[in-house]
């Protein structure tokens, strides 16, 4: 619930959730693209950018598709098991080792690390009412090429909902998307905008990498800092609880300590502490500047994992 939370004031704040896809309602289906030469031009290169991921099991193997991102990272909706043998394949490259890195729960991303440098993708931020071109891969297996289906949409102007979140509208679509998976929405400029989870919510691209690097850096894990809060008066969150043995318990924190800054933001609620703390790789430092007793107090603490 913290990180639901954390992720909704990022989201206030920061236009970061968009579009539900099964709300765009249409008869129409979608394109077939049997090939990425059959791809309107604009998404070709996008599409390039998508790698194969073979998910061996006992008794089982998948290929899914993941999109390549920087340091060599790359995400896919496809929930891996932390025992699964791994491998990737391109277009020039095949079988080359993959390892899993995590899993953001929050957003419905898996995320991996390709044992050779691939290309990654070229992301932009994600725009307000404007028309994309949805691409979603269909894999038939680290040898073969996939096909695609893709779709013209309109990502909408956003609008407040009653809690103060930031949505995109969905807007006429030749296609409903439901059965879309690990599709990424291209803008006019070749530029990947934004990746559908497995919730089938488009969230920015440029959002979903960063928090890969985040999830990557932590060693699969967002921060923990080990308290419980609520927003107080006039700002910052008061801690009504703290974690024994956690960083805040060696840092001295104590009930009724405000928080005021995190690594020189300014906290001014429990979700701005749970949103930065989201935003944090897990095992890093973190600075804090906490009032007690009328005083400011300073304290480093090296944070750990939020699991």
């Amino acid at each position: 619930m913290i990180v639901v939370a954390a992720i909704l004031a990022l989201v206030g704040t920061s236009v970061l959730l968009v579009n539900r896809s099964h709300a765009v309602a249409s008869n129409n289906p979608a394109h077939l693209a049997p090939s990425i030469e059959s791809l309107p031009s604009v998404s070709r290169l996008a599409a390039a950018h998508l790698v194969d991921i073979t998910i061996s099991t006992p008794g089982h193997v998948a290929n899914v598709p993941a999109l390549v991102l920087a340091n060599n990272l790359a995400v896919t909706t496809t929930k891996i098991p932390v025992n699964a043998l791994l491998t990737g394949s391109t277009a020039n490259q095949v079988n080359f080792p993959v390892t899993l890195v995590g899993r953001d729960n929050v957003m419905d991303f898996s995320i991996v690390r390709l044992g050779l440098k691939v290309a990654e993708a070229p992301l932009e931020a994600l725009p307000a009412a404007a028309t994309v071109t949805a691409v979603a891969p269909i894999e038939k297996g680290s040898t073969t090429k996939p096909s695609f289906k893709w779709s013209i949409t309109t990502l909408g102007d956003p609008s407040l909902n009653s809690h103060g979140v930031v949505r995109y509208l969905a807007t006429k679509s030749d296609t409903s998307m439901s059965d879309y998976v690990d599709a990424i929405a291209v803008d006019s400029q070749g530029r990947v905008v934004a990746v559908l989870s497995s919730q089938h919510l488009w969230y920015p691209a440029t959002f979903v990498a960063r928090v890969a690097t985040v999830v990557a850096t932590g060693r699969g894990c967002h921060a923990n800092l080990g308290v419980e809060g609520v927003s107080a008066q006039g700002g910052g969150v008061r801690i009504a609880g703290v974690v024994a043995y956690s960083p805040a318990a060696h840092a001295g924190l104590v009930d009724g300590d405000v928080v005021t800054s995190f690594n020189g933001t300014q906290i001014n609620s429990w979700n701005d502490l749970a949103s930065a703390l989201y935003l944090t790789p897990a095992y890093s430092r973190a600075r804090l500047v906490f009032e007690r007793g009328g005083h400011l107090h300073h304290a480093v603490v090296s944070l750990t994992c939020d699991l």
